[in-house]
């Protein structure tokens, strides 16, 4: 019984023990909480916090699949110098620790540890606050970051060796100045530009809480190791833009801006049927002698657009029925005075009437003009029906183009009073408004008419992304849109496309000519503040157009703003541009592509090269082939069970067959037998300055990429 007692007393008295341990508990939580709750709020608002991490960023690519714009994670890579207060684990690896960072991140190894060392020894003697979380490196890539890890030390784990970092990302985009601007930049502490502002929503990650902890040195770092962290991946954008058009368009445009001098170019090349942009460039110079993409002028910029405006005032006069391909007009050798005003063609030709087709052809601004004048020139009525039938075209409107910047059409009113605004319609108006004067429009828009008159009267929307593809792989698939069906009756479009034809057959564009390539078009040139009288006159030379000129593909736009010297002519200067880029694109499509001196070979179909890398990419992509002979030069000559691979000779005494070869394997050639070599271009080669299979004593060679 006494036991019984002694065992119920020991029992009672630790029950009352975990109920007084519990008053204690329970009061500690309630001081702490309650009487000194905002004390430590206000202390862990310090040294803690929550901050908003935005997921990673979808990547934007062109039609084909090219990476355009993605985001790179990089780290802020900081080290704990005091993560024991033993010395151990420091000096067992610090030796090992200095050789590996001497070895793959420079310095020497007495540098880094003398450097690792006295900062820890500062740390432990008061002197360096920021000692335990020592900045080590800014910016590593993930795979310098893996590496770090393994070294010596930092491969104990960060309680033992103090590794710490903390991830960031940033915007590549792989192909640099080509469409910089229309893809856009994705930039902190700054407006998003382009495609990257347009589409900043869908392609933003998911944003996720990240508690932050403050280090010692007002560094904040993540309580939670980034890498363990599942954010959702933005949406991916696939643009409508080729690459490999781009890099033509851009690389065109640029070579006649150098040449030129001028202050900056645009070209825009879009898909008649859909209206889809294939490649679009925007340089401005530097005045370093370089040209970069610095603004979307194709979309963002205004500007008279001379005489490429005429072929809308045709379109106008011919759908009224006021002039047809036939009609008289007068020219007055190219000199006519509208009231007080002297207007010029380009040339003082001598002819004082032809046809309006021949008026067109040769750009004349008094047979465009005085056509306009007389029917819409000679009163109020009529210069509201002449605003009206161009309203009707739909040149007064935006194109509607996906990213932001896009600036309306400036048009003079003739309904607003001169009283109201001193600067609006005019007796003069019609007449230098039907050349494309005392109106504004982009490229953009420009090329969108003539776009409608290839695409036989269907204005298109111009658009620049085909599809949306998130997380989960579904896609949404934007199409081709329609802003109007017709913009003008079907024979008013079938005279337009005949007096283009007629501009590149026997007009101002004739000299663009390539022999089996056919296309239509019209130039301009468009005087700067025309209405002074100045002997340094500047220009903008431009070219519109579409190829080939029945079933067309593309149409395209280039505009050169200000060039230098007395060659400032649209068929000079832009023209140029517009002939080049067909020609290229004649083969990249798998069409013909044209002599120029000497035959040049079809680059698409004729490939050649190393025998070992064809056979590579052959079993890679699962295409059969048979082989000839034993050499490790070969010509792949496609076959009808997939290709052949036939043996090509080079005899060291005659000059190497290089065209349709890569870079590596021509320089490879011609450097084993002896020859110095210039290079003009990118891609493969085209052509080449020295004849293959002839005798020649030079060693020097140049070979032409595309």
């Amino acid at each position: 019984m006494e036991r019984k007692n002694e065992l119920l007393i020991r029992v009672y008295l630790i029950f009352f023990l975990f109920i007084v341990l519990a008053f204690v508990i329970i009061g500690k939580v309630v001081n702490t909480t309650v009487v000194e709750g905002e004390r430590w709020r206000s202390q862990g608002q310090k040294n803690m916090k929550w901050i908003e991490a935005e997921g990673e960023r979808g990547n934007i690519y062109d039609v084909n699949g090219n990476l355009l714009a993605t985001s790179l994670p990089y780290f802020d890579v900081k080290v704990d110098l005091l993560p024991s207060k033993e010395d151990k684990y420091f000096n067992e690896n610090i030796d090992g620790l200095s050789k590996k960072l001497a070895e793959h991140f420079g310095k020497t190894s007495y540098e880094w540890k003398a450097e690792l060392t006295k900062v820890r020894n500062d740390g432990k003697r008061g002197r360096n606050s920021q000692a335990r979380y020592y900045s080590l490196f800014d910016k590593v890539t993930k795979d310098q970051l893996e590496l770090l890890k393994t070294f010596p030390l930092f491969n104990l784990g960060k309680y033992k060796g103090g590794l710490l970092y903390e991830r960031k990302n940033r915007r590549e985009r792989p192909f640099r100045e080509l469409a910089k601007r229309t893809i856009g930049m994705d930039r902190q502490n700054a407006e998003k530009i382009g495609l990257e502002r347009t589409f900043d929503k869908m392609l933003n990650g998911e944003v996720q809480k990240r508690l932050m902890r403050r280090l010692p040195g007002d560094i904040w770092l993540p309580v939670i190791d980034p890498s363990v962290m599942m954010q959702e991946k933005g949406n991916d954008i696939v643009t409508t833009l080729d690459m490999h058009i781009q890099d033509v368009v851009h690389s065109e445009l640029e070579k006649v801006l150098i040449d030129k001098k001028a202050q900056k170019g645009v070209a825009i090349l879009m898909e008649v049927e859909t209206g889809a942009i294939r490649a679009i460039s925007n340089l401005r110079s530097t005045g370093l002698g370089y040209y970069e993409e610095a603004f979307n002028d194709g979309i963002g910029s205004l500007s008279e657009p001379g005489s490429t405006f005429k072929l809308i005032t045709a379109l106008a006069l011919m759908d009224k029925g006021v002039v047809d391909l036939d009609t008289e007009v007068q020219m007055f050798g190219g000199k006519k005075k509208f009231y007080n005003h002297w207007m010029y063609d380009s040339e003082m030709h001598g002819k004082q009437k032809g046809s309006f087709k021949e008026a067109f052809a040769i750009s004349s601004n008094i047979g465009v003009g005085l056509a306009a004048f007389n029917y819409y020139g000679k009163n109020r009525n009529g210069w509201q029906s002449f605003y009206d039938d161009l309203k009707k075209l739909g040149v007064m409107n935006k194109t509607g183009i996906e990213i932001f910047g896009e600036r309306s059409p400036k048009f003079k009113d003739p309904s607003v009073k001169k009283k109201d605004d001193p600067e609006n319609w005019s007796g003069t108006t019609v007449p230098w408004m039907s050349h494309g004067y005392e109106l504004e429009m982009t490229p953009l828009q420009v090329l969108n008419i003539y776009n409608a008159v290839a695409n036989d009267g269907r204005l298109m929307k111009p658009y620049l992304v085909k599809e949306i593809i998130d997380g989960d792989g579904k896609t949404t698939t934007f199409k081709p849109k329609v802003l109007i069906d017709q913009i003008a009756k079907p024979q008013t479009i079938a005279n337009a496309q005949e007096l283009l034809l007629e501009v590149a057959e026997s007009g101002t564009a004739r000299k663009l000519k390539v022999e089996g390539l056919s296309f239509a078009g019209k130039t301009g040139t468009t005087k700067l503040r025309y209405w002074e009288q100045s002997e340094s006159s500047s220009y903008n030379a431009s070219f519109v157009g579409y190829f080939p000129a029945k079933n067309p593909k593309y149409s395209m736009m280039v505009v050169v703003f200000d060039p230098e010297g007395r060659d400032y002519y649209g068929s000079k200067v832009a023209g140029p541009v517009f002939k080049n880029v067909m020609e290229r694109l004649s083969g990249y499509e798998g069409r013909k592509v044209f002599a120029e001196g000497q035959d040049e070979v079809p680059i698409v179909y004729a490939s050649s090269g190393n025998r070992a890398d064809f056979k590579k990419l052959f079993k890679y992509i699962g295409i059969s082939y048979e082989e000839s002979g034993k050499g490790n030069w070969i010509d792949m000559v496609p076959a009808a069970n997939g290709a052949s691979l036939e043996v090509e000779k080079i005899d060291k005494n005659l000059v190497p067959e290089l065209r349709g070869k890569g870079l590596r394997d021509a320089l490879y050639i011609l450097e084993a037998l002896g020859y110095e070599v210039e290079i003009e271009g990118l891609g493969k080669v085209y052509k080449q300055s020295l004849k293959a299979g002839t005798k020649s004593g030079k060693k020097e060679i140049k070979i032409y990429m595309k």
